[in-house]
């Protein structure tokens, strides 16, 4: 035997329930796209603090022309001083 309130009862409460189910479902999709743009934000954050590679350092400055010729010059110089000397 069942009473007319307690259809009317069952009515309510499923109304309820498919309420209460929508408004975890909308929950649960907005969580779910916190967490994709939660994951985005981190990426990115990793991207901005990767490493960066500093630039090569220049290579060492090789002596130029004038040097070899300097130093040519002076071997030159000592060579001839150091024959005259000897002869």
């Amino acid at each position: 035997m069942s009473y007319r309130d307690d259809d009317a009862a069952r009515a309510t409460r499923a109304t309820e329930l498919i309420d209460e189910i929508a408004r975890l479902e909308k929950a649960k999709l907005a969580a779910s796209a916190a967490d994709q743009r939660l994951e985005t934000a981190k990426r990115e954050l990793s991207e901005i603090h990767a490493p960066v590679s500093l630039p090569a350092p220049p290579p060492e400055a090789r002596p130029g022309l004038v040097v070899h010729l300097l130093v040519f010059g002076a071997t030159a110089a000592a060579t001839c001083v150091g024959y005259s000397l000897l002869f």
